[in-house]
C-alpha cells in the first residue's frame, strides 16, 4: 500500500496531523520507535504537573499559619508514593490516546525506528514503507553542554528527575529554562536544598525580564539559591558530593550537593532519519530549512512539533500537525505564533502572549505598556497571593492589545482571557466594555483597564 501519509513519531503534533488526515478519509501510517504517546504525556506536560501539584499542596500546608490554619510541619514526603500516582495518571492518557488510534480505520501503527530510504520511502519494523507524503514529528532530545567533568561526575536529566523515588538532600541545577525552573520548584517544596545556576543574565532568558526578576526574588525569598550571568568552568566529584565552580561577578564560585540536574535546553532529534537520503536542505545544524507552511525543500516531506525547533510548545505542536496535514492536502495556511500563549507552572506562575517588550524594543515597535501588580487586587490580598503583574503591550495610536504577560498566582488560567483579545485585534477600548466577576483574579484585565483608559 502507498499511503497518503505517513507520520514518523506519534507525538502530539503526529497524532494531531494523523487524526485530520484520517477525518478526510486518507489511509495514515504511523511510525513511532515507542513508547508511544509523546513527550507531553510521558515526559514532559503532564507528569510534570502531576508532581507539582504534590510541591504545592507541600507549599500550603508549610504557610497555612498565616491563615490561622496550624499543622504539624513534620511533614513526611513519600517520594515513592508520588511518582507512582504520577505514572498510573500518565498511563490513562497514554492508553487512551493509543485506543484512539487503534480503533481508527484509517489509521495504521507500526512500531520500530523510521529510516528514509528515498524521499517517498522509509524503513521501520522490519518493513518498507511507501507513502505519497510524509511528517516527521520525531520530537526532541535533552541536549548535554560539554562541561568538563560533568560527564565523570554524573548527572539527572528531566527525563531521570521526573522518576526519582528518593531525593538527594541537595540538587544543583544547571539551567534557567522552564523545565528546571519547574524542577527546581518541585523538589525544593519537597524537602531538597536547590542551588541555580543559570548562564544569562536572568531565568527564562527568551522572555522579559521583570518577569523573571519576580521568579527569582520569590525563590531567594523562600530559600533557593539562585546565581545568574554565569560562567560553567567545570565539575567535579568527591565522595558523594559534586561541586560545580563557575565565575559569577568576576570571582570564581564552588558550590556542592548530592546531585546535579542539567537543564540547558533541547535539540530536535533526528537519529537515524538519514535524511540525507531524501535530498532536503539542513543547516549548518542539521536541521530540516521549512517554508511558512512546514515544507522542507523536499515538497512532499513536512517537520511539525519540537523537530521544527520553531517553538517548543504543545499547543503550537497540535496546531503545526493540523496545519502541516491540511497543507499536504490541499491548503495553504500558516500560522501566527504571536497567537500561542505559553506558561511556566511555578508558583508563582508565568504566561505571556503576543509580543514582548524585549521585542518591541528590538523592532523599535510604536507601542506602549501597561502594568498592575496583584497586590492592587482584591481577591489576591485575601489570598495571600499579592506577587507578581500583569502587563499589557499595546499599539500606541490604535490601543489594539498587542501581548499580554502575567506573573502571579494561576496566571497559566487567567492568561486565556487575551488569547480571543488577541485573535480579535481588540483595543483596549474594547476590553473595558467587557464585564468580570468581583472578586477574582481574572478581574485583573478590568482593573487595568482603569488605569488606562478614561
Amino acid at each position: 500500500m502507498i499511503y497518503d501519509l505517513v507520520v514518523i513519531g506519534g507525538g502530539s503534533a503526529g497524532y494531531s496531523a494523523a487524526k485530520l488526515a484520517a477525518s478526510y478519509k486518507k489511509n495514515v501510517c504511523i511510525i513511532e520507535k515507542g513508547p508511544f504517546g509523546g513527550l507531553c504525556i510521558l515526559r514532559g506536560c503532564m507528569p510534570s504537573k502531576t508532581l507539582l501539584w504534590s510541591a504545592r499542596i507541600a507549599e500550603l500546608i508549610r504557610n497555612a499559619k498565616e491563615f490561622g490554619i496550624h499543622v504539624d510541619q513534620n511533614i513526611k514526603i513519600d517520594a515513592k508514593h508520588i511518582v507512582e500516582r504520577k505514572n498510573k495518571i500518565i498511563k490513562g492518557f497514554a492508553d487512551y490516546r493509543l485506543d484512539s488510534v487503534k480503533k481508527n480505520k484509517h489509521i495504521d501503527l507500526i512500531y520500530g525506528k523510521a529510516s528514509f530510504i528515498f524521499k517517498n520511502k522509509v524503513q521501520a519494523g522490519g518493513k518498507v514503507i511507501e507513502g505519497e507524503n510524509f511528517l516527521i514529528s520525531t520530537g526532541s532530545k535533552i541536549s548535554i553542554p560539554n562541561i568538563p567533568g560533568l560527564k565523570e561526575a554524573g548527572y539527572l536529566t528531566s527525563d531521570e528527575a521526573l522518576e526519582l523515588k528518593k531525593f538527594p538532600k541537595s540538587l544543583i541545577v544547571l539551567g534557567g529554562g522552564p523545565v528546571t525552573l519547574e524542577l527546581a520548584y518541585y523538589f525544593f517544596n519537597l524537602g531538597v536544598e536547590v542551588i541555580i545556576i543559570q548562564r544569562s543574565d536572568h531565568v527564562m532568558s527568551d522572555n522579559d525580564e521583570d518577569l523573571a526578576e519576580v521568579i527569582e526574588e520569590s525563590f531567594r525569598k523562600e530559600g533557593i539559591k539562585v546565581y545568574t550571568g554565569t560562567f560553567l568552568k567545570k565539575v567535579s566529584k568527591v565522595g558523594n558530593i559534586k561541586a560545580v565552580e563557575f565565575e559569577h561577578g568576576k570571582k570564581n564560585v564552588n558550590v556542592k550537593a548530592e546531585e546535579i540536574l542539567v537543564g540547558l535546553g533541547r535539540i530536535p532529534d533526528f537519529d537515524g532519519l538519514n535524511l540525507q537520503r531524501t535530498g532536503m536542505k539542513l543547516d549548518g545544524k542539521g536541521i530540516p530549512i521549512l517554508n511558512e507552511y512546514l515544507q522542507t525543500s523536499v515538497k512532499n516531506i513536512y517537520v511539525a512539533g519540537d523537530a521544527s525547533k520553531i517553538l517548543e510548545v504543545v499547543n503550537v505542536a497540535v496546531e503545526q500537525g493540523r496545519v502541516a496535514a491540511e497543507n499536504m492536502f490541499g491548503k495553504k495556511e500558516k500560522l501566527d505564533y504571536h497567537k500561542f500563549p505559553a506558561a511556566v507552572f511555578t508558583h508563582p506562575e508565568v504566561a505571556w502572549i503576543g509580543v514582548t517588550e524585549k521585542e518591541v524594543k528590538e523592532k523599535n515597535m510604536n507601542a506602549e505598556t501597561a502594568k498592575l501588580p496583584y497586590e492592587d487586587l482584591g481577591k489576591a490580598m485575601c489570598l495571600g497571593e499579592t506577587e507578581g503583574f500583569i502587563k499589557m503591550i499595546m499599539d500606541k495610536k490604535s490601543k489594539r492589545i498587542l501581548g499580554v504577560a502575567i506573573v502571579g498566582h494561576l496566571a497559566s488560567d487567567i492568561i486565556h482571557e487575551a488569547v480571543p483579545l488577541l485573535y480579535n485585534k481588540n483595543t483596549i477600548y474594547d476590553l473595558a466594555k467587557m464585564q468580570h466577576i468581583h472578586p477574582t483574579f481574572g478581574e485583573i484585565y478590568s482593573y487595568l483597564v482603569e488605569d488606562c483608559c478614561d
